[in-house]
């Protein structure tokens, strides 16, 4: 259960920080170049990515933290 929780949460924020990012690399773009451009689907990609880091590194405090209570 707490797999799926990390992964929906992963989706979730993924998604956000891609339309965060996105919108940042549009307004530098049109700031430096007077012309937007970004990655394609960045939000969806970035959300994917997050989908699969984010179990990983809650499996391994997960862990740590046990081994530190012993």
């Amino acid at each position: 259960m707490r797999t799926f929780i990390a992964i929906i949460v992963g989706l979730i924020g993924g998604f956000v920080l891609g339309v965060a990012l996105s919108s940042f690399i549009g307004i530098i773009s049109v700031t430096l170049f007077q012309s937007p451009f970004g990655i394609k689907f960045l939000p969806y990609y970035a959300a994917v990515l997050c989908a699969i880091l984010v179990p990983i590194i809650d499996a391994k405090s997960v862990s740590k933290r046990k081994q530190e209570r012993g």
